[in-house]
């Protein structure tokens, strides 16, 4: 259990407040210095820029000692333009931080998840927001994501899984590249649009709600046929038509009729995917062209 040092009635705040309920994502930030507190940086800066609130509502010291600075129904001056619906914590340090921080920073970000009703997915780097070019918060915020999913925090999501969605700033990393892989779209590890609409494609497929969204139902049903058949041999058109189990595997990964002959039908669609992919369009499933299938 983190140490609580609450300093809630003693810093300087504007009169202003706003509903907690307006609050739908945190912010979490580093103050690029190895050292300091509320006080050190509303004295050496904040107070100088004129700002009549600090920026962040907890200060999460190298000890692990938190610092309670606001109630969440007071806007602070985290991240421009965006501050009237962040709850802001900070990490005192820069780009690196110790196991006693990171330990309560996931105590205070699980606590606040619940608080606001919000998922892991609207846990935030200050980097993350629109508009924003900054090295804070100094650390891997998907590897921060998914750590705090794999506590079973935000909404009761459990598991190391976290729902993957669309949202201005595309969601990245090793899983979704995993689900572009399940979807058959350019592998990237960037939640865009086009892995948005592949996700929809496959939805509709499988019979899942059609939302663009990688929850639990759509992750059920990748894991599921994510298991890679191996590779065995090259497959093309030729006469007569080539037949077999690996062919039907190519046949359901491309959406097409799954009869196991390699005819004209599944070699356009092998061309259209190679097309997609970026990869030498032949018409020929060899060993790339697996790989990028399953």
């Amino acid at each position: 259990m983190a140490k609580i040092e609450d300093i809630r009635d003693q810093t300087p705040k504007r009169s202003s407040t706003r509903s907690v309920s307006s609050i739908t994502q945190i912010a979490r930030h580093h103050s690029a210095t190895q050292s300091g507190d509320f006080w050190t940086f509303w004295n050496g800066r904040w107070k100088d820029l004129g700002w009549s609130t600090g920026g962040y509502h907890e200060i999460i010291l190298p000890d692990g000692t938190v610092q309670l600075c606001y109630d969440a129904n007071v806007v602070t001056n985290g991240v421009g333009g965006h501050n009237t619906s962040i709850y802001n914590i900070c990490l005192v340090g820069q780009g690196s931080f110790t196991d006693a921080q990171e330990s309560a920073w996931r105590e205070r970000a699980q606590y606040n998840l619940e608080r606001f009703n919000i998922s892991v997915d609207d846990v935030l780097g200050h980097n993350e927001f629109s508009g924003q070019s900054t090295g804070c918060p100094g650390t891997d915020m998907d590897r921060v994501r998914a750590e705090l999913a794999g506590s079973g925090s935000g909404g009761g999501q459990s598991g190391s899984e976290r729902t993957l969605r669309l949202r201005s700033s595309y969601m990245r990393g090793d899983d979704v590249e995993k689900v572009q892989r399940a979807v058959g779209v350019t592998v990237d590890g960037i939640f865009g649009p086009q892995t948005e609409q592949g996700v929809r494609s496959f939805q509709q497929k499988h019979s899942l709600t059609v939302d663009g969204i990688v929850g639990p139902n759509t992750w059920a049903v990748i894991n599921n046929s994510s298991s890679s058949p191996e590779y065995s041999r090259l497959l093309r058109l030729q006469s007569p038509y080539m037949r077999g189990e690996d062919v039907r595997q190519v046949q359901q990964r491309l959406g097409v009729t799954t009869d196991g002959i390699y005819g004209l039908i599944t070699e356009r669609a092998v061309r259209n995917f190679q097309q997609e992919q970026g990869i030498t369009v032949d018409g020929i499933v060899g060993p790339v062209t697996w790989e990028r299938l399953f």
